[in-house]
C-alpha cells in the first residue's frame, strides 16, 4: 500500500469511526441519564420517553444499530475495506507507513485491539443476523454490554490516532463535534421535560 492509499484509507476510516462515535454519543445521551450532568429527574426523563415513545423508541434503536454498524466496519477484512485490521496489516507488512516503528509495535496496537474478541464477535453476529441481514433461525448472540463496548470503542479510537500520528503526525479530536452531539441531544430533552412540567403546573392550577 501506498502511503498516498494509506492516507486516504486513514480518512475514511476517520469518518467512519465518527460517524459511529456520533451515534452511540446521542443514544446514551437520550436514553441514559448520568447524575450531576442534567437538570431532571430519571422519573422525568423517562416520563418524556414514554410520553413520546414513538419517536424516542424507533430513534433509540436506529442510534445503536447504527453505531453496532459502524464499529464492524472498523473490523472488516475485505481487502479493499478502509478498515483499521487492513490499515494495521499495511503497516505491519510495511513499517515506514508508520514512522518506521518496528512489526512488534504495531503488533503491540492489533493485540490492544483483538482484548475486545467476544465483543467483536457479537457484534458481527449481530449485523450478519439482524442488522444486514434476517436470518430465519438466528443463533444465539451473545448480550452487548454497554461496559464492553465502550472498552471496544476506547481501544478503536486509541488504535487509530496510533496509526494517524505515527504515519504524519496528525493528532484527531473527537470532543468538540461529540460535545456537540451531547449538548444537542440534551437541549431536545430539557425541553420536553419543560413542557411536561409546564403541563404538570397547569393541571395542578386547574384543580385548585
Amino acid at each position: 500500500m501506498t502511503p498516498a492509499e494509506f492516507r486516504k484509507r486513514l480518512g475514511q476510516l476517520q469518518e467512519v469511526i465518527t460517524r459511529g462515535l456520533h451515534y452511540y454519543a446521542a443514544w446514551t445521551n437520550l436514553l441514559l441519564r448520568e447524575e450531576g450532568k442534567v437538570s431532571w429527574s430519571l422519573e422525568e426523563q423517562n416520563q418524556v420517553l414514554g410520553r413520546f415513545k414513538g419517536f424516542f423508541t424507533p430513534v433509540g434503536f436506529a442510534l445503536l444499530h447504527m453505531a453496532f454498524i459502524e464499529f464492524n466496519k472498523v473490523f472488516d477484512t475485505d481487502p479493499k475495506a478502509a478498515s483499521l485490521w487492513n490499515l494495521l496489516g499495511a503497516a505491519g507488512q510495511d513499517t515506514s507507513l508508520v514512522s518506521d516503528r518496528t512489526p512488534a509495535d504495531v503488533a503491540a496496537v492489533s493485540r490492544q485491539s483483538r482484548q475486545s474478541r467476544k465483543m467483536l464477535t457479537a457484534l458481527k453476529r449481530r449485523r450478519n443476523q439482524q442488522l444486514a441481514h434476517v436470518d430465519a433461525d438466528p443463533a444465539p448472540v451473545d448480550p452487548i454490554l454497554k461496559k464492553d463496548f465502550d472498552d471496544l470503542v476506547e481501544h478503536v479510537v486509541s488504535a487509530f490516532n496510533w496509526l494517524s500520528t505515527t504515519h504524519d503526525g496528525r493528532v484527531i479530536s473527537w470532543e468538540q463535534s461529540l460535545q456537540r452531539v451531547e449538548r444537542d441531544t440534551s437541549q431536545i430533552l430539557d425541553m420536553c421535560v419543560e413542557q411536561l412540567r409546564r403541563q404538570r403546573s397547569t393541571a395542578e392550577d386547574t384543580r385548585s
